[in-house]
């Protein structure tokens, strides 16, 4: 009996420590060698050791912070772009120029109001010089484009050389709307070209020296800021207008004062008028 009772002893202890070893211990790895009770998979096999599902593995690295599509973040403020060359395009025009600036820190700008005062002296004939206004306004549309009109009225004492000149005092008056295309060179040099209409009167108390006459006009020109307070133009009018002048160069510059408003000063040399003006523009 003695050594059959050691047997059975014996069998009782083996099952003890075969449960001890499943339960309540860690948990067991189907997937790892050794049956129940082997020790778990080496980091980086995944959860199911060698069965090749590694979906649900605790060792897969963390996404890193800096991907190509991320914005910025207040940890990367500026997310790196260079490993897939992509850069954010510059804001341009169809010709490819930059394109004008509407906070006032460019000052080639096309939507803007311009008021000056202007002294006007005929050439080639009897009237004396007239002192006058001269308004502006320049709308600018999607990409190139822009609208314009002016009106220019300016009156004169009377005649150089003829008795009476009290009797012969006029008014001179000029009225043009059109419009055009710039192209920028540049971001500081702009070409411009002008299409219009052109209507200017003349009225004296004299009828030998008035008339009414209108036409079409065209005008290119230069636009160049050369520094960041200075902006030069210069251009040519051509009009098809015959007591009018049909041509006229210009040339002005504008400094800026405030940043959306300017002064300026500017001379105007045509066939049958020189033109002095000085006044301010205010941009938006």
């Amino acid at each position: 009996m003695k050594p059959a009772f050691a047997l059975s002893l014996l069998a009782t202890f083996s099952l003890i420590s075969l449960a001890s070893a499943q339960y309540p211990g860690a948990p067991s790895y189907p997937g790892a060698t050794g049956g129940y009770g082997a020790m778990p998979p080496p980091a980086g096999s995944g959860l199911y050791g060698g069965t090749g599902y590694t979906a649900m593995s605790p060792t897969l690295p963390p996404p890193t912070m800096s991907s190509p599509y991320a914005g910025p973040t207040m940890m990367e403020p500026a997310a790196p772009a260079a490993n897939y060359g992509f850069q954010q395009p510059v804001a341009s025009n169809s010709w490819g120029g930059v394109q004008q600036s509407m906070n006032g820190s460019n000052m080639l700008n096309y939507r803007y109001l311009e008021a000056s005062y202007r002294y006007v002296d005929p050439q080639g004939g009897d009237l004396d010089g007239s002192h006058g206004l001269g308004v502006t306004l320049s709308i600018d549309l999607p990409t190139i484009f822009f609208v314009k009109g002016s009106f220019n009225w300016s009156s004169g004492s009377g005649t150089k050389n003829v008795k009476g000149a009290t009797n012969a005092d006029y008014d001179l008056s000029v009225i043009t709307i059109g419009g055009g295309a710039y192209m920028a060179i540049t971001p500081k040099l702009h070409f411009v070209g002008e299409v219009g209409l052109v209507y200017a009167n003349l009225s004296s108390a004299g009828n030998n020296i008035s008339y009414t006459d209108g036409g079409i006009y065209i005008r290119p020109s230069l636009r160049y800021q050369m520094v960041d307070w200075l902006e030069l133009q210069a251009g040519v009018t051509v009009s098809s207008a015959n007591d009018y002048d049909s041509k006229v160069v210009d040339f002005g510059a504008y400094f800026r004062v405030f940043p959306q408003m300017d002064m300026n000063i500017g001379m105007d040399l045509g066939d049958e008028n020189r033109t002095l003006r000085a006044g301010a523009r205010l941009r938006w």
